[in-house]
């Protein structure tokens, strides 16, 4: 019993200045977070990056990174290309999406890629931000909708 004692005594003494070296780091977790543009012709990644600096989030407990992503083209099959590839490629946490587009499609892409991922998306311009119409439940069958045999 007595040599356990002294070993973890040695072991709590070789241990102790890892503790401080790591203390000292402050090693914050890392929230990444991408931000999408489609079609912006006077924005540059540059000024989407100066939006937010480590200043502002100094009496966060947590470590934010901003990762941008300006795409040219925001047809149906490019919006899931460009969102899927930036997914598989680093751990997204969350995306903010803006376009100059009036298309309601670019919503439902966004809110199907969001369900798929559990990655929460918020449209902030453009098709992105556009509203859902709702989906009406139909509550009785109508006779006419009867199968004939």
């Amino acid at each position: 019993m007595r040599k356990i004692g002294c070993a973890l005594l040695v072991l709590q003494a070789l241990l102790a200045p890892l503790d401080l070296v790591r203390g000292a780091e402050k090693s914050y977790p890392i929230l990444n977070i991408a931000v999408i543009l489609g079609r912006t012709k006077y924005i540059t990644e540059r000024d989407i990056r100066a939006l937010w600096t480590r200043e502002m989030s100094a009496d966060l407990t947590v470590d934010v990174n901003v990762v941008t992503l300006l795409v040219n083209q925001t047809d149906p099959k490019s919006i899931i290309t460009h969102v899927c590839d930036l997914m598989s490629g680093t751990k997204i946490h969350g995306v903010v999406f803006g376009d100059d587009t009036d298309q309601e499609a670019v919503a439902q892409i966004l809110d199907f890629i969001s369900s798929q991922t559990s990655i929460p998306i918020l449209g902030i311009h453009g098709g992105a931000s556009m509203i859902m119409t709702g989906m009406t439940k139909v509550t009785h069958v109508p006779s006419s909708c009867c199968l004939t045999l």
